[in-house]
């Protein structure tokens, strides 16, 4: 036992290294500098990752449409060709075969939105198809800002990820972690990337942490439904769809108010409530958290930064990896997600389905003072379709508090079943659909009158 113990006090002291130190400090400087520090372009206030996308879209100007058409026929004609093709040959190909090969519903929407993709760069078609609210704005509008902020972030986000600042701010924050939600200290860190992420890749570690004996149902489902919350990219990318990209900084400050008291009072009522407190049957409980040595925490936070960034990968593996995550949002998130919120779009403005079933938020909306409320009603429930339908309704509202409510609820409402939703049912944790609709409505009625006075106050 002591010689572990020795072992392990060499393995820090080698960690403790100015190689390290170097390691940890520099990407996380750089990481941070790119996706947390405000910055004022034009007159608006931004982070440096918003002003790169902006800047990447104006060089790519008219073409974007052809970028993204091409993309979505990619992935349809090789998802076709992946879902049929031989054994043998997807054996050969084991990355693309796991990118391609997917189930009924997801080649469905890979197909559809290949096909209206194609008619709306060409322009042929009826206009519910092809219209400006339509397939224009989510097949090159809404696609095209996607691609940049997002395909950007991707290969830039290890810096934040991947070198030690996660871990450094985790283990810090671990014991309120544990005091105020009741979770491992090591949902810090989830909840962190999720933040500076991307909500479907937190949902993935979650999975894999539930999966592999880190978390309990009841931990790893609120993790996944209150943790997995949207990124600071899309945060940004949601301002700017709902024309209120000045305001980038009170969205976010709004969304990390509104995610903390559902984060506290959600896991608090059913169904999370009622979700056992068992490990995954098939593995059984793997974690064991706590501290060696006596150590003051902030100096466990630095050691924990310094493990990690001496194992970080060199820059041509962190673009190597980046560039796989860029390519799985391209060719398999990006189809289905624009697919969905096009028809969601298309059901919004040539039919009169969404007003009629949302006529009772009216005079709720109404009582609560929010401006425009009849064409903002739809835009309350739309977000468990897709997350950046609000927003793209709260971009056709004159009156910035209603665009300001739909765009915080598009980045506090968490479960939309263009993505997040779908990966939670195809995972071994035990939530089905009505139990996700029951917390979106859980979600929804907590974050509205937060939002709707802030709102108020802001504007």
């Amino acid at each position: 036992m002591s010689e572990v113990i020795k072992a392990e006090k060499n393995n820090d002291d080698n960690n403790w290294k100015l190689a390290n130190f170097l390691k940890f400090i520099i990407p996380s400087f750089i990481g941070v500098s790119l996706f947390l520090i405000p910055i004022e372009y034009n007159g608006k206030m931004t982070v440096a990752l918003g002003l790169m996308a902006e800047l990447l879209q104006s060089s790519i100007g008219d073409s974007m449409a052809y970028v993204a058409t091409l993309i979505f026929v990619s992935s349809a004609l090789l998802s076709l060709f992946y879902c049929f093709a031989p054994k043998a040959w997807c054996d050969r190909t084991p990355q693309l075969t796991s990118l391609f090969r997917t189930g009924f519903i997801w080649l469905s929407l890979r197909i559809m939105g290949a096909f209206f993709s194609t008619l709306t760069l060409l322009q042929i078609g009826p206009e519910w198809i092809i219209g400006k609210s339509t397939g224009v704005t989510a097949f090159v509008d809404i696609a095209g800002i996607i691609f940049c902020l997002i395909g950007i972030g991707c290969l830039l986000l290890p810096l934040l990820t991947d070198y030690g600042f996660l871990e450094f701010v985790g283990t810090l924050l671990r014991k309120v972690f544990k005091k105020v939600f009741g979770l491992p200290g090591r949902s810090t860190i989830d909840a962190l990337a999720s933040w500076v992420g991307s909500s479907s890749i937190a949902v993935l570690v979650t999975i894999r942490q539930y999966e592999t004996g880190f978390y309990t149902m009841r931990e790893a489902s609120v993790i996944a439904t209150n943790f997995s919350v949207v990124s600071v990219p899309f945060v940004v990318l949601t301002a700017q769809v709902a024309g209120i990209p000045e305001h980038f900084f009170q969205l976010y400050a709004s969304m990390v108010v509104i995610g903390v008291i559902c984060a506290v009072v959600t896991p608090k009522l059913p169904p999370l409530s009622r979700i056992p407190d068992n490990y995954y049957p098939p593995i059984g409980k793997q974690i064991k958290e706590e501290v060696v040595g006596n150590r003051s925490s902030g100096n466990w936070a630095l050691q924990q930064a310094l493990d990690r960034a001496s194992n970080a990968p060199g820059l041509v593996t962190m673009f190597k990896r980046g560039t796989h995550s860029l390519f799985d949002l391209f060719f398999t998130m990006m189809p289905a997600a624009m697919t969905i919120e096009f028809l969601a779009l298309a059901i919004y403005h040539h039919t009169g389905i969404f007003h009629f079933l949302t006529l009772p938020l009216v005079p709720i909306l109404e009582l609560m003072n929010i401006p425009e409320a009849q064409a903002a009603a739809p835009g309350i429930v739309t977000g468990l379709l897709d997350q950046f339908v609000p927003a793209i309704i709260a971009g056709g509202i004159d009156n910035p508090i209603t665009s300001f409510i739909l765009a915080g609820l598009s980045v506090t409402q968490l479960i939309f079943f263009a993505e997040s939703a779908i990966l939670i049912m195809r995972s071994k944790i035990p939530l089905s659909v009505p139990q996700l609709i029951a917390i979106f409505c859980i979600r929804t009625v907590i974050a509205l009158p937060i939002l709707t006075l802030i709102a108020h106050w802001l504007f």
